[in-house]
């Protein structure tokens, strides 16, 4: 089968496939490590790949995508305009257009590369890209545009609401990646959405402990993951939790990888104003290969999110072992963890609440070997990339049929 994917892909996910050197090609877009373990599985499995993509480095005035061949991949880079709102040279913000410029350019790559289907991601400008480009097609929803409005009030926002209602009302293929973002955007949708959760690549299993895990002791070492210092992932209450167990267990650290986290940065600047600095080692931005390294070398993952709809930090962390500790109320996380079988959910909202988890873990070392070893089978049962190419596969004929 020939298969389209349309995502925010980069081309250092692409390497395996590509011979031209990656220096020379356009960046992509930074995305999900997502991307390249979805291709590989449709590529061990047999499928040919079109990879549809942008990139900020490619000239705005020209539509025409930049395609480079590889071994059963065919990757079309369209040019995405800098600005949201100011001008492109001559040409508007993208959200001014609905990203139509984008949209454009990306139908003409689908066109070109003529795929059976095409697995759009995300229900923005891919999505509304392949319903217009008039092939058969599933889209992939990862977010809920409502939830994240509510956390981000801002015209850019409110445009990619606008546009998600758009595709969600047209589109007749959805998936999403838990149960609990289908429930939440259902209401939109004019179709039932099915659920088929994201992949973990099968490298990462072998990565996770043999047996049981080094008890924690009087030195837990902690990792925490977050993408911008933003109140949606509220980072603040998980620092000032950590500062409250430190004061039981002063060997404890705490390392946080990410985006403004690395020293001198927002969260560091505002943790030593707080002075909740002892014990906290900011690493910041971490390539997904290093970070999966650190998490070896962690106990357990605090993850103190407001929202989550299915983080692929929360199940790389599971898969390697690592319990985790997340809001009962923080949308998927009761599912991605199991209802407690991976971890322990409580109030992320309370400092207090998420101290006394992290205290259980640290002095029960029956519940730590437990979670530990259900960390890891849910990971392998519910995120194998077998099972759930296996699950787009049938997702995908289901829409072949339909459009026949």
């Amino acid at each position: 089968m020939r298969i389209g994917i349309a995502g925010y892909i980069t081309t250092s996910s692409l390497t395996p496939w590509l011979d031209e050197d990656p220096r020379t090609l356009p960046f992509g877009f930074p995305g999900a490590p997502l991307f390249g373990t979805l291709i590989r599985a449709l590529l061990d499995r047999g499928h040919e790949v079109g990879a549809f993509t942008l990139s900020e480095d490619l000239p705005p005035d020209n539509l025409a995508p930049r395609v480079v061949r590889g071994r059963g991949v065919t990757v079309y880079y369209c040019p995405y305009r800098r600005h949201s709102f100011r001008p492109n040279g001559r040409y508007l913000g993208r959200s001014l257009d609905f990203f139509r410029r984008e949209r454009l350019s990306l139908v003409q790559a689908m066109h070109d590369f003529r795929p059976d289907i095409v697995n759009a991601h995300w229900t923005y400008e891919f999505a509304l890209a392949a319903i217009d480009s008039g092939l058969p097609y599933v889209v992939t929803c990862h977010d809920s545009p409502v939830k994240v409005l509510k956390f981000f009030r801002n015209a850019y926002r409110f445009g990619r609401l606008l546009m998600a209602r758009n595709v969600l009302r047209r589109a007749r293929h959805l998936t999403a990646v838990s149960p609990y973002l289908r429930d939440e955007i259902q209401w939109m949708a004019r179709t039932p959405i099915e659920v088929v959760p994201n992949p973990l690549p099968p490298s990462i299993f072998g990565m996770s402990p043999s047996g049981p895990r080094p008890p924690v002791g009087s030195h837990p070492r902690i990792a925490m993951v977050q993408n911008g210092w933003i109140d949606l992932k509220n980072p603040r209450g998980g620092l000032a939790a950590f500062g409250q167990f430190r004061k039981q267990l002063p060997g404890a650290e705490l390392h946080i990888f990410g985006a403004d986290y690395q020293p001198g940065g927002p969260a560091d600047t505002w943790a030593r104003s707080a002075q909740l600095e002892a014990g906290v080692t900011f690493h910041g931005p971490t390539p997904a290969e290093e970070l999966l390294r650190a998490f070896q070398g962690m106990h357990f993952l605090l993850h103190p999110s407001l929202e989550e709809a299915g983080s692929m930090v929360v199940s790389e962390a599971m898969a390697l072992g690592l319990p985790v500790i997340g809001g009962e109320k923080s949308g998927a996380m009761p599912w991605l963890t199991g209802h407690g079988t991976a971890g322990i959910m409580t109030d992320v909202r309370d400092p207090r609440a998420l101290c006394e988890a992290m205290v259980r873990l640290a002095r029960d070392p029956a519940l730590y070997d437990r979670l530990v070893a259900g960390a890891v089978e849910r990971a392998r049962s519910l995120f194998s990339a077998d099972s759930v190419v296996h699950q787009y596969e049938s997702a995908y004929s289901r829409a072949l049929a339909s459009a026949r």
